[in-house]
């Protein structure tokens, strides 16, 4: 277990998620009221940088953000437009306002999803220097890259269930025929950690939980119930829990998750082992790892960095060629969960399977009973 102490607390406003830049030390802050956007360098010191919308109330609703994956450089959408920032200032881009944005892994397109105004069974890729718009599958919530590379990572979400989707990188997404299932929605994006061998996942509608699966396997490994971890002299133990509150640092087989008790919670994935660390005096409101591993956490008006001691572990490529066999690619007019083999990370079920399923058990999941019921009455 590692000893945890903050070596840089800033004053902030009141931070609602924390996106980090994929290579370079910078962090993007959500500002929850009002809507805006904060930059930080995060290294050895925390220091603002810039801002977008903070001067004036500019967004009318939360923004979304994406991080080009090389440059200094951050995309804000929200509301009426999307401006791009980067140490010169911010413009504007010609580009419509989107409920999700993301660059492509090479920096030259930018995603959204879905097509505004009113085509949201799509996502487009848009090549920022032609402005060739190019149809996509529809995600959600965002894009993540496996830090070996050769992989990305997003969802789509429906009440029922979510999926977490895999793709090669390209100029848009290609989803691959093998999937995450995950009961219910309002799940938050995959987080890899640093060696690419775990995937946390935080969410769920109805429980609030942090799942975690091996990877490539995608076998789970852990399901955390967060009103497990709670305070038992609280009367709503899942209500102040952040929704972004759990990041991999520089060791990768430890999870952080923040606490509404201003505690960092230190998960030894393979032991199953937890380590309590007090750090601020307010709920975490939002916590994030940054390019080289260390912590940035969020609390009531503070940002602290947490810095993880050990060398950051380099990810295998071959760990991601190892999920690539025997995978291919779903055609864009077929739904993944139509197309595509889907595991819990307990169970696998396959097209043929799902095709035919008129029974289950008490204990299946919720979205394989209603398709086993749907079955049943078409016979």
């Amino acid at each position: 277990m590692t000893v945890v102490q903050a070596i840089a607390r800033i004053p902030a406003a009141s931070i609602g998620a924390l996106v980090s830049h994929p290579k370079l030390p910078l962090v993007a802050g959500i500002d929850q009221d009002p809507p805006a956007v904060h930059l930080y360098r995060a290294e050895r010191v925390l220091r603002e940088i810039g801002a977008v919308g903070a001067e004036y109330e500019k967004f009318d609703r939360w923004p979304v953000v994406a991080w080009h994956p090389e440059r200094p450089e951050l995309v804000v959408s929200s509301g009426g437009e999307t401006v791009r920032w980067t140490r010169s200032g911010v413009s504007a881009l010609d580009i419509a306002v989107s409920d999700d944005v993301a660059f492509s892994p090479d920096g030259q397109s930018l995603w959204t999803s879905p097509t505004p105004p009113d085509l949201y069974d799509r996502s487009d890729a848009i090549d920022l220097s032609t402005g060739i718009v190019e149809p996509a599958p529809l995600w959600d919530t965002g894009i993540v890259a496996h830090p070996a590379g050769g992989l990305v990572a997003t969802k789509q979400s429906d009440q029922g269930a979510t999926l977490v989707l895999f793709s090669r990188p390209g100029e848009k997404l290609r989803f691959l025929d093998r999937a995450l299932i995950l009961e219910s929605n309002c799940w938050g994006l995959p987080v890899f950690s640093s060696d690419g061998r775990y995937l946390a996942i935080r969410g769920n509608t109805y429980e609030h939980q942090v799942l975690v699966f091996e990877f490539p396997s995608l076998r789970r490994v852990r399901k955390i119930s967060l009103a497990s971890l709670a305070d038992p002299k609280r009367r709503k133990p899942n209500s102040s829990w952040s929704w972004v509150n759990v990041a991999f640092g520089a060791r990768p087989g430890a999870l952080w998750i923040g606490t509404p008790s201003g505690t960092l919670l230190e998960l030894d994935v393979e032991r199953d082992r937890t380590k309590k660390h007090k750090l601020l005096g307010s709920a975490v409101t939002a916590l994030a790892a940054t390019s080289n591993g260390d912590l940035v956490v969020a609390g009531d008006g503070e940002l602290a960095l947490v810095p993880i001691p050990g060398p950051r572990t380099v990810a295998d490529p071959a760990t991601v060629a190892e999920f690539l066999v025997g995978t291919k690619e779903i055609p864009d007019d077929v739904l993944p969960e139509d197309h595509a083999v889907l595991t819990d990370g307990t169970g696998t079920w396959r097209q043929e399977d799902l095709a035919t399923i008129t029974k289950t058990a008490p204990g299946d999941p919720h979205w394989l009973r209603i398709r086993a019921q749907v079955n049943a009455r078409r016979r």
